[in-house]
């Protein structure tokens, strides 16, 4: 498979809008050109992992963002959600520490997923800084 339809189908997401730098919103269709662009270092894009299907909020992967530079902290959140047998991917992010990822097999609703995450939070003793989505329902996302 390209590396770049596998990435994207990865961090499928929001497709009218990602983040861009300094946490700006970048109003432009999310595309296989956004995604490659990303891959070779020309933009940085944080995908949003919201997408409207149906009416309801969906997301395809859900995680969590460890903003300082501990790995031990994202160590015992992975380490949470393979206790529960969910398989965690962790990654050093752009500036503040790390992010630790789930990648779902289908699109589930958001507010599932959030929920999932806080309770990992919870039993895992990691603070919740930022868990994704940070949004449940298609009405928490008006004016964004």
């Amino acid at each position: 498979m390209n590396p770049v339809v596998e990435f994207a189908s990865l961090y499928a997401g929001n497709t009218l809008a990602y983040g861009g730098n300094e946490g700006l919103c970048v109003k432009r269709p999310v595309t296989l050109a956004t995604y490659h662009r990303h891959l070779t270092g020309v933009e940085p894009v944080g995908v949003y992992p919201i997408r409207v299907i149906g009416g309801e909020a969906m997301v395809k992967w859900c995680g969590t963002d460890v903003d300082v530079q501990d790995y031990g902290r994202a160590n015992a959140f992975a380490a949470a959600l393979t206790e529960l047998g969910v398989f965690a991917h962790i990654e050093r992010s752009r500036s503040k520490g790390f992010h630790v990822l789930v990648f779902l097999s289908d699109w589930t609703p958001a507010v599932v997923a959030r929920h999932a995450m806080l309770y990992v939070h919870d039993i895992s003793g990691v603070p919740p800084i930022e868990a994704y989505p940070k949004q449940e329902s298609v009405a928490d996302l008006k004016g964004k």
